[in-house]
């Protein structure tokens, strides 16, 4: 390595094996950091993925922070070949340091990237401007974008420098001298601010100071649905998302508001939304990374999409986020099997919002009465989660993750413990119906689990994984078997646990709906299959005894008289929850049932109670 091939640029080292996405965009924009770095070295890490930008930015990452630039690309995506772009700059007499192949590059389809090296560190921005343009016009059919100052170059996947020539230089002098012509100029004019001044017009009387009126290009471009200019200043690499979850994530966590409105003081200024002379709005971010507009003397906090929605008075939502998605170049994959599963939700949402999941699955539709909303958003979460089909399982169903957590947050439950364990349960009922399906860590995509690994810092233990059946006819018979099963057991929700079920069902069913907590550590050390605990064993068998000691005594027994008689041995609330979780256990294995008292069993046990309560009474069948 020469000390002349050295140069600075800001760079970051990260090897991707594929094309940075959403969040991943805004990390890289972080993480970039003023380097020196031989051209050498430069050339092979971007051709195994790393990140940089040819002007070194100061004091933030935005074409306005440029201070120096010696490297020079041009992007090349319109289709021309390699070879055919390489022979064009060598007739020209410019010979580039090195070229590599981009993430999307195919045989087919060739695009590339070309680097040059300045003789000179160039200082003078309007040098570095016509040096770039001259190049991008000399040579013809590069990416426009390439211009800016502020450009992020993506490395490639090729693992391979094309036509290295470390040594080689340009003179920009030289350079534009042979090759300038002023239509280049366009290059530039279409990168200059993004804001103009512009005079307001003379009061009839001469006393009265005129100002002059800022008129904010982008605003304006905004109001009149200005696709084209916004798409040209804001410059955003275009970004193809996985699914709509991520899209929205990058919308609310990654645009930047400021830049969007072309704020230069986004702590305050006068607001863009009415006539304002005194400053009364100002951007902030909130806790969870979301970037808000607010407007303090109309009392409005907006975010980015809602912002965007005001100004341009969408009338429709779609049509605002089509808009969003034109001026960033953003775009979401889509396939025929992706269709089908949104299709295939969007019919489940529509059986249960319109009751018509009653007609199909009339016991089930009873007994998650109070977990819909919950079944409803893992429904909405999976349908703005949909992947592609190497993220479904054998039988082609949608996978998807969440944590309790996120899913308590979403339907706005906040972080009270007990609401997330209450929705966990409501979870744990719908996996039983076979509505949604948890999955094992063996059947996890290893793909899925790394994108789940960064959502939740590496603690696989934080997040669950599912999958959701479609509603075939054969399915809808399980799910309301289940139904049915489930009102015969006698399952109560207060109760739902691993406990319940293995008490009532047996290890395998209390596996597959805790697949994660199926396993323990022995005293011995080894890995065994989970049981109920020494504790939950204690508490059932004093239950038990009490429960038998009553029917001895009177013929029946209730809940409550165990609570009551258990009362100064544990919390009530302790009692009622092993109740619900041990009692078909117990009534299976003395021959015991559950029966709501009617005017005979009332008469025959002398019940004085006012109703008809719930007894547990002796089986004589």
């Amino acid at each position: 390595m020469i000390s002349e091939n050295k140069i600075k640029c800001m760079y970051f080292n990260k090897r991707f094996n594929e094309k940075p996405q959403g969040k991943q965009c805004g990390w890289v924009q972080k993480s970039l950091i003023e380097t020196e770095i031989a051209i050498e070295d430069l050339a092979d890490a971007l051709c195994h993925g790393a990140s940089f930008k040819p002007g070194v930015l100061v004091g933030g990452m935005k074409a306005d922070n440029w201070t120096q630039q010696q490297l020079f690309g041009l992007d090349f995506d319109n289709g021309m070949c390699i070879e055919e772009a390489y022979n064009k700059v060598i007739s020209l007499g410019i010979v580039p340091c090195f070229m590599y192949t981009t993430f999307s590059y195919k045989e087919e389809h060739h695009k590339f990237r070309m680097i040059f090296c300045n003789d000179t560190v160039i200082t003078d921005g309007s040098i570095r401007d016509k040096l770039q343009a001259t190049l991008m016009g000399a040579v013809g059919g590069i990416d426009e974008v390439c211009f800016n100052r502020d450009r992020l170059f993506f490395g490639g996947k090729g693992n391979e420098v094309l036509y290295p020539s470390y040594d080689s230089r340009i003179n920009a002098e030289a350079v534009i001298d042979k090759y300038w012509k002023d239509e280049y100029e366009q290059y530039i004019s279409n990168a200059q601010p993004k804001s103009k001044k512009k005079p307001a017009a003379k009061k009839e009387k001469a006393d009265i100071e005129v100002k002059p009126v800022y008129e904010n290009l982008n605003v304006k471009a905004i109001k009149e649905h200005d696709v084209e200019y916004l798409r040209t200043v804001l410059a955003h690499e275009p970004i193809e998302f996985d699914t709509k979850n991520e899209f929205w994530d990058y919308i609310y966590l990654e645009l930047d508001i400021a830049e969007l409105i072309d704020i230069d003081n986004p702590r305050s200024f006068c607001c863009i939304l009415h006539e304002d002379h005194n400053p009364s709005a100002n951007i902030f971010t909130t806790k969870n990374g979301v970037q808000k507009y607010r407007c303090c003397s109309e009392n409005l906090t907006l975010n980015i999409k809602q912002l965007i929605e005001m100004l341009g008075d969408f009338k429709s939502e779609f049509k605002a986020i089509q808009f969003i998605m034109d001026i960033y170049n953003l775009s979401i994959k889509e396939s025929q099997w992706s269709i089908e599963q949104r299709e295939n939700i969007d019919m489940m949402i529509s059986n249960i919002t319109l009751n018509k999941f009653q007609e199909l699955c009339p016991q089930a539709d009873k007994n998650i009465k109070y977990a819909k909303d919950t079944f409803l958003m893992m429904l909405s979460i999976a349908r703005n989660n949909i992947y592609s089909e190497k993220f479904s399982n054998d039988d082609g169903e949608i996978i998807f993750y969440v944590t309790n957590k996120k899913l308590a947050e979403y339907m706005g439950k906040g972080n009270s413990q007990k609401k997330i364990d209450k929705i966990n349960k409501y979870v744990k009922m719908l996996i039983y119906h076979d509505l949604i399906r948890i999955l094992d860590n063996d059947q996890i995509p290893k793909e899925l689990l790394k994108n789940a690994l960064k959502y939740t810092n590496g603690n696989k233990n934080r997040v669950n994984f599912y999958a959701i059946p479609s509603w075939v006819v054969q399915q809808l018979k399980t799910i309301e078997d289940n139904g049915i099963r489930w009102k015969d057991k006698g399952y109560r929700i207060g109760g739902v646990s691993f406990d319940m079920f293995y008490r009532s069902e047996g290890f395998e069913v209390a596996a597959s709906l805790y697949p994660q907590y199926k396993k323990k550590k022995n005293e011995y050390g080894e890995i065994v299959n989970r049981t109920t605990t020494k504790a939950s064993d204690e508490r059932t068998l004093k239950i038990s005894e009490v429960i038998l000691h009553c029917i001895q005594r009177k013929g029946y027994c209730t809940e409550k008289e165990v609570v009551y008689i258990l009362g100064n041995e544990y919390r009530y609330e302790v009692t009622e929850t092993q109740i619900k979780r041990c009692l078909n256990e117990i009534m299976d294995c003395y021959g015991l049932k559950k029966v709501k008292a009617n005017k005979v069993l009332k008469e025959q046990f002398d019940i004085k109670s006012d109703g008809y309560p719930y007894i547990i009474i002796e089986d004589e069948m």
